[in-house]
């Protein structure tokens, strides 16, 4: 069963046809989609991002990733390379990629940035443990797919902007977890491709 669900996702991630981000921009940034097989479902990781004051999505769900340096070669060296760096996961060793998904217009406080983000899809091996790194990630919890591709998952959540107002936003609740804003955005559109 398993292997029919990632024959799938790599069928739906190879035939998909990307268009450039809406604005152009001179920052980029990588992020991983991480599946791993377990005995009832595929499962993704998600990370639970450090508070700092300076970051504008500090304490958020996230995918691991981050920003490009000047010295990566492409964005995806750049999200195996973070991978490794804000979870432990070293991807050459213990993922294999699946494919992308289309880059999304970052936003922050409720205001688009100058950032495009580039989600890209691994399988990961069983054996693959996070191990975060307590400066970026302050916690990781793995939620099964089949749970996220149910129907009626997805809820309003109120969120409070930097300028004291407030939003209702979709989001996914899982194990006392919240999962919104541009991380639930990457993650409608892989359910939405693989669906």
């Amino acid at each position: 069963m398993l292997e029919g669900k990632i024959a799938h996702i790599r069928r739906r991630l190879a035939g998909n046809k990307f268009t450039p981000p809406p604005l152009e921009t001179g920052m980029r940034a990588g992020v991983a989609l991480l599946l791993q097989p377990r005995r009832d479902d595929l499962h993704m990781l998600f990370i639970h991002r450090a508070h700092h004051p300076q970051d504008p999505w500090s304490g958020h769900m996230a995918f691991p990733g981050g920003r490009q340096e000047p010295d990566d070669p492409s964005l995806e060296i750049t999200t195996r390379r973070e991978t490794r760096e804000e979870v432990g996961i070293d991807l050459d060793q213990h993922g294999e990629y699946l494919g992308h998904l289309q880059a999304v217009q970052a936003t922050a406080r409720g205001r688009a940035i100058p950032m495009t983000v580039a989600p890209y899809v691994y399988l990961v091996s069983p054996q693959a443990h996070p191990e975060p790194d307590p400066v970026e990630v302050q916690d990781t919890i793995w939620v099964p797919l089949a749970f996220m591709q149910q129907d009626g998952v997805e809820q309003q959540v109120r969120r409070d902007l930097h300028d004291g107002t407030s939003i209702q936003v979709p989001a996914l609740l899982y194990g006392g977890k919240t999962i919104w804003g541009l991380t639930y955005r990457m993650l409608r559109g892989f359910l939405e491709l693989i669906a």
